[in-house]
């Protein structure tokens, strides 16, 4: 990402005049080390696991292709190879490392594979199953598709931020000729720009027209072939998944544009030019899961949404019965106002978490739902209208935080990736849901997946679903890829849920970092706000806290001093005597409290209710006086613990190709770092670049107030940042004064690969304007500088005396880390 290009001297695969050159020496990025071990009691060894992720189809549908691209800390290197009709796993051929997207040319001869850690795509001769040819590119080469007739290869570039090319000329061999880089020069842009983190791609049937999903900022890019340039950018309001195209549409899979209502109020953080964002519900009620259809031109014909969207959770509005929403307690209310702009009944047809990946053969639709374990297929009108005979709880089953899915040409039957799983997952699709079989193509020699307690905790990150009362939210719709998104949304317990808007925060590199997140206040133990938004204690009739039911009644102090108090044998004996409101309600769980139905969700995951005991444990003395170790329960608390043990296990940063730059411009911007002039390594302190309880070597303050305008509601007046009791309650040790939260310091590191927002508000849309003073010369037209409070400059490192060549030396470095 962020244009610079590779340190080598890029050696290309082929040149203008078709003569090949000779091979590069090859290079491959290197994990970061992980400094959670052996001396950290809730550390255990872990099992290498393979995560299959994309997959292709010989020609013939008799072999299916597998990338198997393990994790940023053990990348993979193989690509697993099925025999279709025996479903069993033929071999694997080696490739690059962290092999991640792959295609077959149309010629049905040769398959390509990019390797997003090495600087070089793998070919394979599909005759053969064997590599033929490594071919350059850049790393962090993501995905690829050919263009119908064959004579030319598109590939989406995360480092770059742009989509690169290769001209072909492919019969018995295959030969690149040319590309859209291959004059330039390390320092420089490379392939067409696009949005950030670009990651899916799809080419029109005529191929005049590619199509590019960029997750992080929420964009559809549409470029012409012809020219090779992007004609058209489409902010989608969501981060988007994959897109796939016929002849007159195009399909998009997302997490919830939100209802699109006229804004009451707001910063603009969507860029349309108008006060506030249309929301889908009440805070973490944004998350849905949606289908959206438009035409080849990027505009939006239909959009499908969670068929949970109502009402499943104690706060969804249902617009038979608005007067439900206004009977909620603050802050979740529904204005009135926004109740029009509930999408029609009739679009509510996703019936998942998290839609994925898909296929699309003629006019059938398989979408992955990588969130809940599911497939649900679609037929896809001629007027590009969706529609399913499928509803919830009947869809396809596949195994854990299904990825890739490519469509058999018989039609019979569909092919699934299973990231976590590590099978394959064979879809009948004559026979329909209930008949699915699985390959396993992955690594299972140390236990089916989860086998740990971090694993245990990666998979309630990944397939939250199974925990939420809705069943269609889960962690990754906001950290997608662990990453964060361009879209600052409304944070549980905060004060101003309007103004206070927040960006979400990427978990990368948290092993190192704690305390986390922006107020410094959580720690592996305890996220108690983000579970407790999917599965609130109100749904479950017994907590006695469902204000549409248990207001009508007596407290529980009110039934202790008079027994025979109207309503108290419901009071006090809930479990056996409930209220009838609880049975006749439309929402809700049926579990009478959170912890039982926590335990039943991991039952039926994991095939178990308690963790395994290597990482979550407690530990008692037995009649022997020997030490037992026993697994702790996975109720609420359980649940919470586990995913804190799987977020300590891996660094996950990705290595940074900045860094393996080594660039002159970085090394004069590290001194610019380090300088007291400026300030920067201060509050930022090498290697971390933040603060921890134990790594603090200025001795500043964990959190500091507020920093960088804007800091209030300008209607009032008030600080917009301001937390709740409930809040502080939780996590006590967070700090607030009159100025409102104390934010921590957030780590530097992994700022090359974030969104284009910063500031906890994402007002900066880029570091240019986040480091730059107001009026600084490196700000180019129409940025703005943001380094300054209530006009005062500076209040986030002194840049103002920097010259322009000084900042960009410095923005440099910070890319470097």
């Amino acid at each position: 990402m962020r244009r610079v290009a590779l340190a080598l001297a890029l050696a290309l695969a082929g040149c203008s005049d078709g003569e090949e050159r000779a091979p590069i020496e090859q290079r491959e990025l290197q994990p970061y080390p992980n400094p959670f071990g052996p001396s950290d009691p809730m550390w255990a060894p872990q099992p290498r696991r393979d995560h299959p992720l994309e997959v292709a189809l010989s020609q013939d549908g008799s072999r299916l292709y597998v990338t198997l691209q393990g994790v940023e800390d053990e990348p993979g290197n193989a690509v697993a190879v099925v025999d279709t009709e025996a479903e069993r796993l033929l071999g694997k051929i080696r490739v690059g490392s962290g092999p991640t997207g792959l295609a077959l040319h149309p010629g049905g001869r040769f398959l390509v594979v990019t390797n997003r850690f090495s600087s070089f795509a793998s070919v394979i001769d599909t005759k053969t199953d064997e590599v033929v040819k490594e071919v350059s590119v850049p790393w962090y080469t993501i995905d690829v598709a050919f263009s119908p007739d064959g004579q030319r290869a598109y590939f989406t570039n995360r480092w770059k931020d742009s989509v690169l090319s290769w001209d072909l000329e492919v019969g018995s061999s295959f030969r690149v000729v040319g590309t859209n880089y291959e004059d330039a020069r390390p320092e420089d842009p490379m392939g067409i720009p696009v949005g950030d983190n670009p990651r899916d791609l799809a080419v029109s049937p005529d191929g005049s027209r590619l199509f590019v999903t960029s997750v992080t900022s929420l964009k559809l890019g549409i470029i012409d072939t012809h020219e090779l340039e992007e004609i058209s950018r489409v902010h989608l309001a969501s981060p988007p998944g994959d897109v796939v195209v016929n002849e007159s549409f195009l399909v998009i899979t997302h997490t919830g544009r939100g209802t699109q209502h006229r804004p009451d109020a707001g910063f603009d953080t969507d860029g349309d030019g108008k006060p506030g964002d249309g929301t889908a519900n009440v805070m973490f009620q944004d998350l849905q899961n949606e289908i959206m259809v438009l035409d080849h031109d990027g505009h939006p014909l239909w959009n499908y949404t969670s068929d949970t969207i109502c009402c499943r959770d104690f706060r969804d509005v249902d617009p038979d019965h608005p007067e439900k929403g206004a009977a909620l307690p603050a802050p979740d209310p529904w204005p009135t106002s926004r109740l029009d702009f509930l999408p029609p009944k009739d679009t509510w047809l996703v019936a998942c978490a998290l839609p994925e990946q898909m296929s699309l053969t003629g006019d059938t639709l398989l979408v992955t739902c990588s969130g809940s374990n599911e497939v649900q297929s679609f037929q896809l009108s001629s007027q590009g209208k969706l529609s399913t005979q499928q509803k919830a709880d009947g869809l396809f089953r596949t195994g854990m935080n299904p990825y890739g899915i490519v469509t058999h040409p018989d039609g019979k039957r569909a092919f699934v990736a299973e990231r976590l799983g590590e099978y394959v997952s064979v879809l009948d699709l004559a026979a329909g849901p209930g008949h699915e079989r699985r390959i396993v193509v992955g690594d299972v020699r140390d236990g089916e997946f989860p086998a740990t307690d971090a694993e245990i905790g990666e998979a309630v990150n990944f397939v939250t679903a199974g925990f939420t009362v809705d069943g269609d939210q889960t962690c990754v719709h906001c950290h997608r890829e662990g990453d964060n998104i361009a879209k600052p949304v409304a944070m549980p317990l905060q004060t101003d849920p309007v103004f206070g808007t927040r960006m979400v925060m990427a978990y990368r590199g948290a092993a190192d970092t704690r305390p986390w997140f922006f107020e410094s206040a959580m720690d592996q133990s305890n996220f108690f706000p983000v579970i407790n938004e999917f599965s609130r204690k109100e749904n479950y009739c017994c907590e006695q806290l469902d204000p549409l039911i248990w207001s009508k009644y007596p407290t529980v102090t009110e039934c202790q001093a008079d027994k025979n108090k109207a309503g108290c044998n419901h009071v006090l004996d809930c479990r056996k005597d409930p209220p009838p409101e609880c049975k006749a309600r439309t929402y809700g769980n049926a579990h009478a409290f959170r912890n039982e139905a926590f335990k039943a969700s991991a039952k039926q995951l994991f095939g178990r209710d308690t963790t395994f005991g290597d990482g979550l444990y407690s530990e008692y003395t037995d009649d022997q006086g020997q030490t037992v170790r026993e697994g702790i329960s996975l109720d609420f608390a359980g649940v919470t613990r586990a995913l804190g043990v799987f977020l300590l296990q891996r660094p996950r940063l990705l290595p940074n190709p900045n860094h393996a730059l080594d660039l002159p411009a970085a090394r004069r911007g590290k001194d610019i770092y380090l300088s007291p002039a400026t300030g920067c390594s201060s509050c930022h302190p090498l290697p971390l670049t933040t603060v921890t309880a134990e790594f603090n070597p200025s001795g500043v303050p964990l959190r500091f107030p507020p920093m960088v305008t804007p800091t209030t509601n300008p209607e009032t007046g008030k600080a917009a940042d301001r937390i709740t009791p409930g809040f502080i309650g939780t996590f006590p040790t967070a700090v607030q004064t009159e100025g409102g939260i104390h934010f921590g310091v957030p780590q530097l590191r992994g700022v090359w690969d974030r969104a284009r927002a910063f500031y906890h508000d994402g007002r900066a849309k880029s570091l240019r304007e986040a480091l730059a003073t107001p009026g600084h010369p490196a700000l180019a037209k129409g940025q703005v500088g943001h380094n300054e409070t209530r006009g005062m400059p500076d209040t986030h490192g002194a840049t103002s005396h920097l010259t322009e060549q000084e900042l960009s030396d410095l923005i440099a470095f910070l890319e470097s880390l």
